[in-house]
C-alpha cells in the first residue's frame, strides 16, 4: 500500500453560480445587495490523499480483478482501523460504494514487471451523489398529491418506520453496513408496534391491556405476534417459512450480532435484510386488504387506494369505505391515545403546575369545570372556580348567550389561579373536550349545575 499525498484547490465555480443565481433573486425582489467581486474567486486548498493497493490476481478466483479489488478494500480498511485506534479520529469505513465511478487499474506481468498494461474498472453506479441526481422526476399529479399533505396518512402515523427505513437506506448506500443493519432492524421493529397500536386504537382497546402486552422492553415479543396473528390471520411465526421467518432470520439475528458481538455485515447480509423489510411491509399491506372491513381506519391509512390498487382490491374498497365515517384529524387522535398507553408503561403521572394554563370547561346547561391543564404531560387538575376579571367574566356570559353547545372550552393564558396543595392529576382527555384520543367522538359527563 503506497500513499500519495498533495494539496488539490476546490473549484468554486458552482459557488460562484450560485451567488450569481442568488444576486438575481434579490435583484428582481427590489432588494439592495452588495456587488459581487469582479475577478473569480481562487480555489479553496485541500489536502488529498490517493491509496495505491498493490494486489496479486488469483487465477483460481471466478474474476481474480473483482476478488483483487475487495482484497484491496480490506487492506484499506484495516489500515483505517489502525489510523482510528492511534489518532482517534473517526474516518468513515472504505467501500466499494464510497469509490468514483471507475477507477484506474494498472496490470504488470511477471517477470515482465516494466510492462504495463493501464485500463479502467468499473465498480459502481456513480455512488450516492449521482445516484441522488437522477432521483426520478415526479409529474405535476404527482407533486400536488404529495403537495395536499394529509394528516391522516401512513407518512404521518408511521413516521418513525418511515425515518428508520430513510436511514438505513442511506447508511446502506454509503457503505456504513453496520448502521444501515441497525436501521433495518429499528424500522422493523416500529413498523410492527405501530401496526399493533393502531389496531388496538381503532378497535378501543383498553389502555392497561395494551400496555401490558408491549410490556416493559421495547422488543417485538411473542405475545405481540399472537395479537397481530389473532387479528390479521395469516402467517405470523417468526420461526416460519414467511415474511416474520425472514425478519428473524436476516434481520432480527443480524441485529443481534452486530449489537451484542461488534460483527460488521457484508453488502450481501444488508442487502438481504433490506429485502426482509420489504418482504414485512409488502405482507402487512396484504393482510390489511383482506381484513379491510374489520379494520378500515388502518387499512386506509397504511394502504390508501394505491395500496388497494396493486392488490386488486381497489373496488371492494371503494363500494365499502364510503359506509364509514373516518376522523378528519385520525394522526393527532392516535398520538394522544399512544401517549396514554406509554403513560401507563412508565409514566408521567404528575403535571408541572408551573407550566399549567387555565382552562375552562362549559356544559350548554350553564355549569363549569375548572382545571389546570400541563399540554406538555397531557395532564389536567381540577381547581375551583378562579376569581375572572370583568372583562373575561363578560367573554363567558357572552358564549352562554349564545348558546347551542352541548360543551366547550376555553384557555386563559393570563389568569395566574392559586395551585391547589394536593393536585390531583388526571388524563386530559378525560376532561377536556378537544384532547380526546379516540377514534370516535365521546361524550364527557355532563355535571350538575352545582359545583359539589
Amino acid at each position: 500500500m503506497i500513499f500519495h499525498q498533495d494539496e488539490v484547490s476546490m473549484d468554486m465555480g458552482p459557488f460562484e453560480a450560485a451567488m450569481k443565481i442568488a444576486t438575481m433573486a434579490l435583484k428582481l425582489s427590489g432588494s439592495r445587495f452588495g456587488k459581487l467581486p469582479a475577478e473569480e474567486n481562487p480555489g479553496l486548498p485541500l489536502a488529498h490523499t490517493t491509496v495505491e493497493v498493490i494486489c496479486i490476481l488469483e487465477p483460481s478466483q471466478a474474476d481474480p480483478m473483482e476478488y483483487a479489488l475487495e482484497r484491496a478494500l480490506e487492506v484499506v480498511r484495516d489500515f483505517q482501523t489502525y489510523y482510528h485506534l492511534f489518532t482517534k479520529t473517526p474516518v468513515r469505513r472504505l467501500t466499494r460504494k464510497l469509490l468514483p465511478p471507475v477507477i484506474p487499474v494498472i496490470r504488470r506481468s511477471y517477470p515482465a514487471l516494466d510492462t504495463w498494461e493501464p485500463e479502467l474498472l468499473h465498480v459502481n453506479n456513480g455512488g450516492t451523489a449521482l445516484r441522488a441526481a437522477a432521483t426520478p422526476t415526479l409529474s405535476p399529479e404527482q407533486l400536488q398529491n404529495l403537495l395536499k399533505h394529509n394528516r391522516a396518512s401512513r407518512a404521518d402515523v408511521f413516521n418513525a418506520f418511515l425515518l428508520m427505513r430513510q436511514e438505513a437506506m442511506l447508511s446502506f448506500a454509503t457503505g456504513s453496513n453496520a448502521a444501515a443493519s441497525l436501521f433495518v432492524a429499528i424500522a422493523a421493529e416500529t413498523l410492527l408496534t405501530e401496526l399493533f397500536l393502531l389496531l388496538s386504537w381503532e378497535e378501543v382497546a383498553d389502555l392497561q391491556k395494551t400496555a401490558d402486552i408491549l410490556g416493559e422492553r421495547d422488543n417485538i415479543s411473542k405475545r405481540l405476534l399472537n395479537e397481530l396473528a389473532s387479528r390479521l390471520k395469516g402467517d405470523w411465526d417468526r420461526n416460519g417459512n414467511g415474511p416474520l421467518g425472514e425478519w428473524q432470520r436476516q434481520i432480527a439475528n443480524l441485529r443481534n450480532d452486530v449489537a451484542h458481538a461488534g460483527k460488521v455485515p457484508s453488502e450481501p447480509e444488508v442487502d438481504a435484510a433490506m429485502n426482509a423489510l420489504t418482504a414485512l411491509e409488502a405482507y402487512v399491506g396484504d393482510r390489511l386488504a383482506e381484513v379491510f372491513r374489520s379494520y378500515p381506519q388502518v387499512a386506509e391509512i397504511y394502504l390508501g387506494n394505491d395500496g388497494f390498487a396493486r392488490r386488486n382490491k381497489l373496488k371492494s374498497w371503494q363500494k365499502f369505505s364510503p359506509q364509514v365515517q373516518f376522523p378528519a384529524h385520525a394522526s393527532e387522535l392516535f398520538t394522544r391515545w399512544k401517549a396514554e398507553v406509554k403513560r401507563f408503561r412508565s409514566g408521567p403521572h404528575e403535571g408541572n403546575l408551573e407550566v399549567s394554563k387555565a382552562v375552562v370547561v362549559m356544559f350548554g346547561n350553564g355549569a363549569e369545570r375548572w382545571y389546570l391543564v400541563d399540554d406538555e404531560k397531557e395532564l389536567s387538575c381540577p381547581i375551583p372556580a378562579p376569581r375572572l376579571s370583568p372583562f373575561s367574566r363578560e367573554n363567558l356570559v357572552k358564549l352562554y348567550s349564545d348558546g347551542g353547545f352541548d360543551v366547550l372550552s376555553m384557555e386563559f393564558d393570563d389568569l395566574k389561579p392559586s395551585f391547589p396543595k394536593d393536585p390531583e392529576w388526571v388524563p386530559s382527555y378525560a376532561v377536556l373536550p378537544l384532547a380526546s384520543i379516540h377514534r370516535w367522538e365521546q361524550c364527557l359527563w355532563v355535571p350538575p349545575t352545582r359545583h359539589p
